[in-house]
């Protein structure tokens, strides 16, 4: 039976709360740029116009399903690091500058398996163009890696999960679900069927998107520095939750079509496999690091002719609605609430949620 810690939100509360208390109205004044919404990072003012841009994050790493099944590697993790931080200062529409790590491991860890992991961590900063400027090692009782992102942004540009208006469409950037397309099918399906259903460049694709994941920097920025979107996060924790969360602090709710879901083939193939519904699979607890804002609808075929330029791509995927409620119109036109498991830091194999096969 799956467990939950189904007092996360509270817990995120007692953080808010806490945190918050201050006598030093200055020292709130400074720091507070989005701190009170839970953005994607901190905003910290450095001068009248400019903030720098503070993210940190941990990964599972060595804990990850498919690092135990053997479809990920030591350089995986290290890489797979740089990019969930990333994602963040993508999502705030911020250009990235460096990170600091944090490396801790178990006593069995070898020094190949040490280098490898940091070797990792080289190539993504290197792909991205930033630097690793400090940081920490040391064993502990269990492998520990975490990263601290920075980034700098034009205040008034920067991208926040808070401003979504009346009339707004809801974007996507890139495609949705394949991360979560390769854990059902390496952990649940592959094992227990003679043969492969996917092919071998299938199931190279669905595990690409974690062995080298992709930050959208390039696409924050065209939204941040064009001032084209009016609310954006990034979806690592699932499609479904992000609209969820976007939602309740905007108390806005969204209308989606399923037919215009950027939803990979290999993951409609493991759907109709599995037999059921694609949009359940793509938009559940994914660890998408794509992007998901609003735009208005006059700046629609801007937004659009200056992706195309950088060679980026979005989806419009829905819009506000006036319903209290968010709704899907599935691929048969039916209105039906939107499907998926949401992402609450399981304990127990959500997986088997996902596709009906609880115990």
């Amino acid at each position: 039976m799956n467990k939950f810690i189904s007092d996360e939100p509270i817990r995120l509360q007692m953080i808010k709360d806490i945190f918050l208390e201050t006598n030093n109205q200055a020292l709130n004044i400074l720091i507070q740029i989005g701190v009170k919404d839970g953005d994607d990072a901190a905003l910290i003012k450095y001068s009248e116009q400019d903030s720098l841009v503070v993210a940190s994050d941990f990964i599972r790493g060595s804990e990850f399903y498919l690092f135990e099944l053997g479809y990920l590697n030591y350089f995986d993790i290290g890489y797979y690091l740089i990019v969930a931080n990333l994602s963040d200062i993508a999502a705030m529409g911020a250009t990235p500058l460096a990170l600091t790590t944090v490396i801790r491991y178990r006593n069995e860890m070898t020094d190949e398996q040490f280098n490898q992991i940091v070797r990792g961590i080289k190539a993504a900063a290197d792909f991205f163009n930033v630097q690793i400027i400090g940081g920490d090692i040391g064993s502990h009782s269990a492998d520990v890696l975490t990263a601290t992102a920075l980034g700098m942004v034009k205040t008034e540009n920067a991208l926040l999960r808070r401003g979504v208006r009346n009339d707004d469409l809801l974007c996507v950037t890139g495609k949705i679900g394949l991360p979560i397309t390769a854990l059902i099918y390496f952990k649940e399906v592959k094992p227990l069927n003679s043969g492969s259903l996917l092919s071998i460049e299938e199931e190279n694709k669905i595990l690409l998107s974690w062995q080298r994941p992709v930050a959208r920097i390039e696409e924050g920025l065209l939204l941040s520095e064009n001032k084209l979107a009016n609310a954006c996060q990034d979806i690592s924790d699932g499609l479904k939750a992000t609209i969820q969360q976007m939602s309740e602090l905007n108390n806005q709710t969204f209308t989606i079509y399923a037919d215009r879901l950027p939803i990979d083939e290999t993951t409609k193939k493991l759907g109709y496999f599995l037999n059921i519904d694609p949009v359940k699979i793509a938009v559940s607890a994914s660890v998408d690091f794509e992007l998901m804002f609003t735009l208005s609808p006059h700046n629609q075929k801007l937004c659009s002719a200056l992706f195309a330029d950088k060679g980026c791509k979005f989806s419009v995927i829905g819009e506000v609605n006036k319903v209290n409620k968010n709704i899907l119109f599935d691929y048969n036109g039916n209105e039906v609430e939107l499907p998926g498991v949401v992402w609450k830091q399981q304990t127990g194999d959500y997986l088997k949620q996902i596709i009906n096969r609880m115990n």
